[in-house]
């Protein structure tokens, strides 16, 4: 039987648990075209969260189309331009012959090259000339607008890991650029999400921007209590067992990050003959930090001597981090390389501020730390 747990995919249809009110808040703003960001620390579920919206307000709404673009390998402007005309396209194309009849219709001053990658269906990509992009900037900006407004349609453009935008030449230009009234009478919304750690200065200026620009929409992690539920039925109906005990531990130690308990789980499951055990758990937990391990050396390997010792401190459990008692267990050498330390770790999102305490972001890159890295020093 094929293991009940892809780790690898976004959750939808059953796979999506939780977030009721979420989801009704987020699919009402699509319907009403309001521009909203989503915040929240990697692999809590935004994208998915999205996702489903997206499904349930088309359900409700059958002018409503969904614009996807996902910035995670993107670093430049001229890229996320490419990504907007195929992701206009996909909304509105229905077959290879729309694509190209709306390629016709829309693209005025620039033509993009389609290359379809099968006989049938809409896997294709668009390519086109950067110089040509700089030059119609605007042309490409307007053409959610013109398209939505052409076809009397509803338009979300859903921008995932919108966090990249910082990494483009001029962030704020290009910020002032997609908030700028366009050409065309359609309508058209803007959902944005983005990684920030909600203690981080990173996240508090990109709230502000947010908030100008729309709703700013901070979700907590997803509801423990329904992934156990969820996490012993696919168990069960897979013909094997998982005591809620078990299922509580692998919600426990993936603290809200979905990708790590759908890893975890699928791991579990693999290691499961019939009956799981907390054994199988906790060596599926340290199988993903095997794996992780270069990502995580490569991590650690960019951050400065001090940075490393404060992260030694978080792990410690010390809540104050500035006292000469502390410093100097931790081998920091001073309060004010300590306060600049943590800035640094929350800005670059290893680092959580939770209930007044800096705690790491990401629960596995702190089981690394503290169960490979620390203990080979």
């Amino acid at each position: 039987m094929a293991n009940p747990f892809d780790f690898n995919k976004i959750a939808t249809g059953d796979t999506f648990v939780g977030r009721k009110d979420e989801v009704k808040k987020l699919s009402s703003d699509f319907m009403l075209l309001t521009n909203t960001a989503i915040i929240a620390p990697q692999g809590w579920g935004k994208s998915s969260l999205v996702l489903k919206a997206a499904e349930v307000a088309s359900r409700r709404d059958a002018d409503m189309r969904f614009c996807h673009i996902s910035l995670s390998n993107v670093r430049n402007e001229e890229r996320f331009y490419e990504l907007l005309a195929k992701g206009v396209l996909m909304a509105v194309s229905r077959s290879q012959e729309d694509v190209v009849a709306n390629v016709k219709k829309y693209f005025i001053s620039i033509r993009p090259r389609i290359s379809f990658g099968g006989a049938s269906g809409l896997d294709f990509s668009v390519d086109m000339d950067w110089e040509d992009i700089r030059r119609h900037q605007d042309e490409l900006l307007d053409l959610p607008y013109i398209v939505s407004g052409d076809m009397n349609v509803k338009m979300v453009v859903c921008i995932d890991d919108f966090q990249n935008v910082s990494l483009f030449d001029d962030p704020e230009a290009f910020m002032d650029r997609l908030k700028s009234e366009r050409k065309g009478c359609g309508r058209v919304a803007f959902c944005i999400s983005s990684t920030f750690c909600p203690s981080s200065d990173r996240f508090i200026r990109s709230s502000r921007m947010f908030s100008r620009y729309g709703e700013v929409m901070n979700i907590g992690k997803a509801d423990g209590q329904e992934f156990v539920t969820l996490l012993r039925d696919r168990f069960a109906d897979s013909g094997k067992y998982l005591d809620d005990e078990y299922a509580h531990l692998m919600v426990s130690l993936s603290e809200g990050n979905l990708f790590y308990l759908w890893q975890l789980a699928h791991l579990s499951w693999l290691g499961t003959g019939v009956v799981c055990s907390e054994e199988v758990v906790l060596q599926a937990w340290d199988t993903i930090a095997d794996q992780m391990s270069l990502v995580f050396e490569t991590m650690t390997s960019s951050l400065t001597t001090q940075q490393i010792c404060y992260l030694h401190a978080v792990l410690a459990g010390e809540t104050v981090i500035s006292t000469a008692e502390v410093l100097h267990r931790h081998h920091i050498t001073s309060a004010t390389s300590a306060s600049r330390s943590k800035t640094a770790l929350l800005e670059k999102g290893l680092a959580c501020s939770v209930d007044g305490r800096v705690a790491l972001a990401d629960p596995m890159y702190a089981y690394w730390l503290k169960n490979r890295y620390f203990i080979e020093k």
